[in-house]
């Protein structure tokens, strides 16, 4: 039978598991945003993969096309000298795009965290649940056992009255 303060305990504790429970539902909602921030990022880094690879095969054509213009144009400086700069444009846009593929790993590396760390959420969630249902039959219990006493106390009034020689 639980005293008044093991209920008291108890109730506490409920109170407690359902800030619990908020608190963990605000993270769950933060992560799905986190996630969903996360995968934009990826579809970015993938468009921006995709326009890499575009720059590559135009920079490998650019390098055919300054091999044949200095066969074509062996003396003539000036046309050169503007093919390096398209080409120095093209290495430094090839540059940006290499930092943004590792950045783009980066971000994979960190959404596979998130949804580590999402997994682990939905497992406390389910822990919390069961909590839930646990304290749901202790209270169905107390609530059975204290029909049980007051039973037993009429029936001891009962028996009072029917002996009144043998009660207080």
């Amino acid at each position: 039978m639980l005293t008044e303060k093991q209920i008291q305990i108890i109730k506490s504790e409920n109170e407690y598991l359902l800030v619990q429970i908020e608190d963990l539902n605000e993270t769950i909602a933060q992560r799905e945003k986190e996630l969903e921030s996360l995968r934009q990022t990826a579809q970015h880094a993938v468009e921006l993969q995709s326009k890499i690879d575009i720059n590559l095969l135009e920079f490998e054509q650019m390098q055919r096309t300054i091999g044949q213009r200095q066969q074509k144009a062996s003396g003539d400086a000036i046309m050169i000298e503007e093919l390096e700069k398209e080409l120095l444009d093209s290495l430094k846009t090839l540059q940006k795009y290499s930092s943004l593929a590792d950045e783009n790993e980066q971000l994979k590396a960190s959404l596979q965290g998130s949804e580590e760390e999402l997994n682990m959420a939905s497992g406390l969630y389910k822990k919390v649940a069961d909590l839930k249902r646990e304290v749901t039959l202790l209270k169905s219990e107390m609530e059975i056992k204290d029909l049980e006493i007051e039973n037993l106390r009429e029936e001891l009034k009962e028996i009072r009255l029917q002996n009144p020689s043998n009660g207080a």
